[in-house]
């Protein structure tokens, strides 16, 4: 087999499974993570788990969410480009249109022009982007507030409540959501136009 029409066969791989991946990016990382506990308890006394009274632990499983979003994201935008100019390049030239059979042009063509829609509709280069930015927030929610437990715990003079604390993290954490609804609108805006 000619090396074009190899790499037009690796090319158009790569647009199907990039295709997948990003179809299904969304619906795999918009799941919930961590369980919300809330008491009604008047005599409710924090526990002695400071990360979970802060809400750390659920901004460190937010935090490994963008991460994984942003990667896959990342890999399927790299996979929906390589497809549609590596297929497209490859189609472009008259030996491999000689090559092969009309069916299997015609084929790589369209496969191009789904890779090419895909990548404009669901834009897992700007959802790469967004995951990114939030994550990059969140490491520095994380510290912060790692920096107010450990003040807690060594007991010094200006440390700031738990409570404090907390609703630090839940601003912090209404934010990213804030922002994921931003990015989620604007694909659904993408979509409709």
């Amino acid at each position: 087999m000619d090396v074009q029409v190899v790499g037009a066969l690796i090319g158009a791989i790569a647009a199907i499974v990039a295709a997948i991946v990003s179809v299904l990016a969304k619906r795999l990382f918009s799941a919930k993570v961590g369980a919300l506990e809330v008491s009604f308890d008047r005599d409710f006394k924090p526990t002695a788990n400071l990360e979970k009274d802060s809400r750390l632990i659920e901004a460190r499983e937010l935090l490994q969410k963008q991460e994984s979003s942003a990667k896959w994201n990342n890999r399927a935008a790299g996979s929906l480009v390589f497809g549609q100019y590596i297929v497209g390049g490859v189609l472009a030239t008259s030996f491999v249109q000689q090559s092969l059979s009309t069916q299997a042009v015609g084929l790589l063509g369209v496969l191009v022009l789904i890779s090419s829609l895909i990548h404009q509709t669901y834009r897992p280069d700007i959802q790469t982007r967004g995951a990114r930015e939030r994550a990059m927030l969140l490491r520095r929610l994380i510290r912060r507030t790692e920096d107010g437990l450990f003040a807690i715990r060594s007991d010094t003079e200006d440390a700031p409540t738990i409570h404090d604390v907390r609703e630090i993290v839940s601003r912090g954490l209404s934010e990213i959501e804030e922002m994921e609804l931003a990015d989620t609108t604007a694909t659904s805006e993408r979509k409709s136009a």
